[in-house]
């Protein structure tokens, strides 16, 4: 007879009880996350094996003398604790366990693609910070993780040449021209996100690397223009603009390569125009970076 015991299943205590005396159960083994515990028992006796990820270890063997009458009993129970480590809060049980994370880091640059001929934004001047996984709650089972979160994003789009952004007079916005004798400085687009990222993830062991991929449903909450330059008499001037009309809801595919305690290079693009419509012109981002901490 055979009995194959789950992962999580890490205390196994038996007891043999013959005809003619009683035992008190004596505990056998005590292992932590093994990936497999097999208890195989024949008529000249029982032996208790564990089955891990790199090695088969005998744990115990017990033979039978002739004529006796044998019962076995078998207990398994999972032991829970709470993990604290790099960014991870959660509940552990075996090689499978439930996480409530943070982190998720990135800094990177964005490239305008698609913008019209002309209209000047510069992917080496635009930058985007994000926290991809402000609080999000995940599950892991050995190195595969699948985690749903609530993020952050601010992106912006910059343009430091003869160029700058203006309204258009029809709710949205165009490329224009400085006033005459002034010294451009720079004008901008920035829009802030609240993300919804559906991720799944592979670690490889424990060497540091995996990989992580998924989507993020974007909720763009605010944009904003804003040009600066200086006047012939030195005055700096600022002109800020809101109420353009912007996409609201946008969905992002994200990837990222991780390659040392969770840190790494990442890839994020929306297919969707930033602007929406009233004759703006039309880009899509894609960014990238470097992560920490996913």
């Amino acid at each position: 007879m055979k009995f194959q015991i789950p992962a999580t299943a890490i205390v196994i205590t038996l007891a043999a009880i013959t005809a003619h005396c009683e035992e008190m159960p004596d505990t056998l083994m005590l292992t932590h996350n093994p990936a497999t515990t097999v208890i195989t028992e024949k008529s000249n006796g029982f032996t208790v094996t564990v089955i891990n990820d790199d090695s088969t270890t005998t744990v115990y063997q017990k033979e039978f003398s002739q004529n006796s009458n044998i019962k076995s009993r078998q207990y398994d129970s999972v032991f829970s604790e709470t993990i604290f480590n790099e960014g991870v809060i959660g509940l552990k049980a075996g090689s499978r366990h439930w996480n409530v994370i943070t982190g998720g880091i990135g800094i990177g640059l964005v490239y305008p693609s698609g913008q019209p001929s002309g209209m000047g934004l510069q992917w080496n001047k635009s930058f985007e910070i994000s926290w991809v996984n402000a609080l999000a709650v995940e599950y892991v089972n050995r190195g595969f993780g699948v985690s749903l979160g609530l993020g952050f994003d601010w992106r912006n789009y910059k343009m430091t040449i003869i160029h700058r952004m203006n309204l258009n007079g029809e709710g949205g916005i165009k490329p224009d021209v400085y006033p005459e004798e002034v010294e451009p400085r720079s004008s901008r687009i920035k829009v802030f996100s609240l993300g919804i990222p559906l991720l799944i993830s592979q670690k490889f062991g424990r060497s540091g690397m995996g990989v992580t991929a998924g989507a993020i449903l974007n909720f763009n909450t605010h944009a904003s223009l804003k040009t600066d330059y200086r006047t012939a008499n030195g005055n700096e001037i600022e002109e800020y603009a809101e109420g353009f009309h912007h996409r609201r809801i946008t969905v992002d595919l994200f990837g990222c390569l991780q390659f040392w305690k969770s840190c790494g290079l990442y890839v994020r693009y929306s297919p969707q125009s930033v602007l929406q419509g009233h004759n703006s012109p039309q880009f899509r981002p894609l960014s990238a970076g470097i992560m920490l901490f996913l």
